[in-house]
């Protein structure tokens, strides 16, 4: 959404927090604010990573740095200690005590300079905070939000009191460095939204002179933090005048998106629209920040691609369509080669022609991949092994490689692989040779998702295979319509509030069968794939000019777009101290 009056901050929840006196010294010292630092504060980095943000991450940090408005640019995420190489960081020798639930945490900063870079040299460096007995995540598929695994309410309650510990830990890093004054924090997800308090607090209480805070939805997950949690971080002396506003508590967004500096955004144009216009999130996620989303709006900026352009197409959209075809097949042979030789224990399922040798698979038999994380709330893997049960055997073939988090999650799979033998085979961890094969020989990739803030098409498309995906957030932005790829949509009825919720309250594939969503969501795909599979069948040439469209479609996405709109956004409430020419030091 776009709000043609511009950003307006809601100085009024400012006495949720602190005195008049006091939001009139925040009012001042926001007067004056010059943007001079970028620092971004995730949970996510390129050592521990869960879903797009680890990438996100990586990605963004140089091309700020490029923009040369910033004087300097870093990263603040947890160190964390079972999820990460230690020998990879190096010490910085800065150390200081936190005060946190009545208690003063020893912390102490690290950093990673990446290999072959002289980028911290340039002003770019990544910050990691480590503290005994925090960021202790740990488990198989090094995931920086799981605790606990298997156990979400004791998990919930472990990711709270790290992100509280963090947001309160960051202010006296930005000190330890000499980044008082000027700060930008764009703040990712909820376990980073309350340095929008603490860093105000900080300002107050003169650990820092000034920062900004500016907030990134990449999911609409949130946590609710009771009062008694929040006294963790904020000053005994306010601790009643918090508990008398706030009752019982709020969610971390409740009181990031209150207190935020900049306009909300999201990482894709159509999810910004989604979040006050999509049932599913104004039913389900997000019915309790429609206030917020609705004042201002919430601004989409497009990730840039995740991966590079495969150099098995070096002319990309110049390609004719023969030669196109030509490298596709050679491509795909080379995969049927790896799914006969490649069988890791971890692998079940069937893969056959004719109950024969998946080497004789004719050209024309589709290929589909569908990757990434088991996440039952999200990605769709459930929806597609319902669709695939359609298929009668040799119709299609199916590679899946799901990263589950329980053994459990996979029933639903095994089961499928079993009904669908000889057309589907699972391989359930991280692919240690032929995933590059599978992203560039399958023919079609697959991305049912139930929701999506932007997605990875992209990859698909720069691999050369045509993406077949459910018509919602960021897939739409990236996939022009039986152009560059194919999109599809169960009926609009199909998804009533009360279907809504008993889908998301089901998290068990198998169960999720009685519920008429679901069911009309895997109609839908299955009706995609046959039409999908006669056009790859009867039409090669309409395919392979979809390939050529991928390749086209993918240039338009760049992290320099992606670092220029987050800057645009910075300079609707502030100015750089690069745009006053009078200050000494800075161009």
């Amino acid at each position: 959404m776009h709000n043609p009056s511009g950003f307006e901050r809601d100085w009024s929840s400012l006495g949720l927090y602190f005195t008049g006196v006091e939001a009139e010294q925040l009012r001042q010292i926001y007067r004056h604010f010059r943007a001079r630092h970028y620092c971004y504060c995730s949970f996510e980095n390129r050592f521990a990573k869960s879903g797009g943000l680890a990438a996100v991450t990586v990605n963004i940090l140089p091309y700020t740095q490029a923009l040369g408005l910033y004087q300097s640019v870093q990263l603040f995420t947890p160190y964390y200690p079972h999820l990460m190489d230690a020998d990879r960081l190096q010490k910085t020798g800065h150390e200081w005590l936190v005060p946190f639930a009545d208690s003063l945490i020893q912390t102490e900063l690290y950093q990673f300079i990446p290999p072959n870079q002289a980028s911290a040299q340039n002003g770019m460096k990544e910050y990691y905070i480590k503290a005994d007995g925090y960021f202790n995540a740990q488990n198989a598929i090094g995931d920086p939000y799981l605790y606990y695994p298997g156990q979400p309410v004791e998990n919930q309650k472990a990711l709270v009191e790290n992100s509280l510990f963090f947001c309160q830990a960051v202010p006296y890093a930005l000190q330890a460095l000499g980044l008082e004054e000027g700060s930008v924090l764009h703040l990712q997800e909820w376990q980073t939204a309350l340095l929008a308090l603490t860093g105000k607090q900080a300002m107050l209480s003169g650990i820092v002179k000034s920062c900004l805070s500016m907030i990134t939805l990449h999911n609409p997950y949130d946590a609710f933090l009771s009062c008694a949690a929040l006294q963790k971080v904020v000053p005994r002396e306010k601790a009643d005048h918090v508990s008398r506003f706030l009752y019982s508590g709020a969610t971390a967004y409740q009181i990031g998106l209150s207190l935020i500096d900049a306009p909300i955004t999201t990482v894709s144009d159509t999810f910004a629209q989604e979040f006050t216009q999509d049932a599913l999130q104004t039913v389900h996620f997000t019915p309790h920040l429609q206030s917020y989303f609705l004042k201002n709006g919430v601004r989409g900026v497009n990730n840039g691609p995740f991966i590079s352009f495969s150099n098995q197409f070096p002319k990309k959209e110049n390609h004719t369509l023969h030669e196109l075809r030509e490298i596709k097949l050679k491509n795909r042979h080379q995969l049927l080669q790896i799914l006969d030789a490649y069988q890791p224990t971890e692998r079940f399922g069937e893969l056959s022609w004719r109950r024969g040798p998946l080497a004789d698979l004719p050209d024309d038999v589709p290929i589909l991949v569908m990757s990434g994380r088991l996440d039952l709330m999200q990605k769709g893997f459930d929806v597609l092994l319902s669709a695939l049960e359609k298929f009668s055997q040799d119709e299609i073939k199916a590679v899946l490689t799901p990263m589950p988090v329980r053994a459990a999650d996979l029933d639903y799979f095994y089961q499928v692989a079993c009904k669908c033998r000889g057309n589907l085979t699972v391989f359930p961890m991280r692919m240690k040779e032929g995933y590059a094969e599978l992203q560039a020989g399958s023919t079609f990739g697959l991305m049912p998702s139930i929701y999506e803030p932007f997605g990875a098409a992209i990859e698909y498309m720069a691999n050369g295979t045509v993406t077949i995906a459910r018509a919602t957030g960021g897939l739409i932005d990236q996939i022009e319509a039986n152009v560059s790829g194919l999109l599809y949509r169960e009926p609009v009825d199909a998804a009533s509030p009360e279907g809504i919720k008993a889908f998301m309250s089901t998290p068990i594939a198998a169960l999720r069968k009685q519920n008429a969503w679901f069911n009309a969501m895997a109609d839908s795909l299955a009706d995609c794939l046959i039409q999908a599979s006669a056009l790859y069948r009867n039409q090669p040439d309409r395919y392979y000019a979809m390939v050529q469209q991928g390749f086209l479609q993918a240039s338009r996405f760049s992290w320099s777009k992606t670092a220029e709109s987050y800057a645009s956004l910075v300079r609707q409430v502030a100015p750089f101290s690069s745009d006053f020419h009078s200050e000494k030091g800075v161009q």
